[in-house]
């Protein structure tokens, strides 16, 4: 059985901090030579008078080391997650920032970039907040009941103890709820009987009891 591990966010630190200004990952930028990553702005500016990695010395480009440095979004999306208030704290100094100077005097970039993204856009949510899910029976299930049925272990005339249909059931849970009690609301919900396993699925993938609604939105595709 699968139990939840809690981490204290120092442990993780080395991972989402850079090494050049010492702070969290900002607009993360990794160095495709040795996948060593930094903020944006710390890397840039340290590659205008260097041409060597800060952390392991290996070389960049010769000539034109910004060629060899990609954003890293996926990253950076992890820090925000993890790091409690940097997001909304990193968009307001944005807005700080260009609320300082007039527009024509500053290029135009994106909401982002400007601070002008509200955290439920930008995929971060509280614990707190109603998720929306479709549920069904898997296809599985339902060969299952429809064969016990035919072959005379459930009387016809009867319904079957959980059927499964019709179609999509929708709920509305919060983000913080977990796999194992969602599947402990459908048993109840559904009058499963103890004989059978509850088991919440994406697609044809078992979900981990400890993945939380929220987890699942970052782990899986999932639109607002």
């Amino acid at each position: 059985m699968h139990r939840t591990t809690r981490i204290k966010i120092t442990e993780l630190n080395p991972h989402l901090m850079c090494a050049l200004c010492g702070g969290y990952f900002i607009d993360a930028t990794t160095i495709v030579e040795c996948l060593h990553s930094f903020c944006k702005t710390c890397i840039v500016r340290y590659l205008e008078t260097n041409k060597y990695c800060p952390m392991c010395d290996v070389q960049v480009h010769k000539t034109r080391p910004l060629l060899s440095i990609r954003s890293d979004k996926t990253l950076q999306d992890i820090v925000y997650k993890l790091v409690p208030g940097l997001f909304k704290d990193e968009m307001k100094r944005r807005r700080d920032f260009y609320a300082a100077y007039p527009v024509a005097e500053v290029p135009l970039g994106s909401q982002e970039e400007r601070g002008e993204v509200a955290e439920r856009d930008q995929g971060v949510g509280p614990e707190d907040e109603i998720v929306s899910l479709s549920i069904e029976f898997h296809r599985d299930c339902r060969e299952d009941l429809k064969g016990t049925t035919e072959n005379g272990d459930l009387d016809k005339d009867k319904p079957a103890p959980f059927p499964p249909g019709p179609g999509l059931r929708f709920l509305r849970c919060p983000a913080a709820m977990t796999v194992l009690h969602l599947a402990k609301f459908l048993r109840n919900k559904m009058d499963v009987p103890s004989k059978y396993q509850v088991e919440v699925l994406y697609e044809d993938e078992p979900l981990k009891e400890y993945y939380t609604l929220m987890d699942i939105a970052y782990i899986y595709p999932w639109r607002r």
